[in-house]
């Protein structure tokens, strides 16, 4: 069962795939996850400004997809930004959640893209 916030991207997965081919060199997967994560960072601003959760302007400019290890971390620095994602309080505007599931496909391409273009750099 899926919670909705989260999607597994093995990288233990790809650089098996990856290492079976001779001759190339390491692939910068972080710059690949990042490709996923700038997905979804455009899509939760969009998603802001749709859901109109804007006062300040601070959860919007503070959404970001920074790579930490092999996780893209995406999403806003306020410590309120919780409450409206869930409904704490307030009707429930899931702009992070839906940036997330309605782009699984989109994420996933862009990530593809980034290494296919790694690749033909490096053939």
């Amino acid at each position: 069962m899926s919670d909705g916030f989260s999607m597994r991207v093995d990288e233990g997965d790809l650089r098996a795939l990856l290492g079976k081919l001779d001759g190339l060199e390491r692939l910068d997967f972080e710059k690949a996850l990042m490709a996923g994560g700038l997905v979804v960072e455009a899509a939760g601003k969009e998603n802001i400004i749709y859901y109109d959760f804007i006062d300040t302007g601070a959860t919007l400019n503070s959404t970001a997809a920074t790579v930490v290890g092999d996780e893209v971390h995406i999403g806003p620095e306020t410590e309120y930004a919780i409450f409206g994602e869930l409904g704490i309080g307030q009707s429930e505007k899931p702009f992070m959640r839906e940036a997330l599931n309605d782009n699984k496909n989109v994420i996933m391409q862009a990530i593809a893209a980034e290494l296919r273009d790694q690749l033909r750099r490096k053939v």
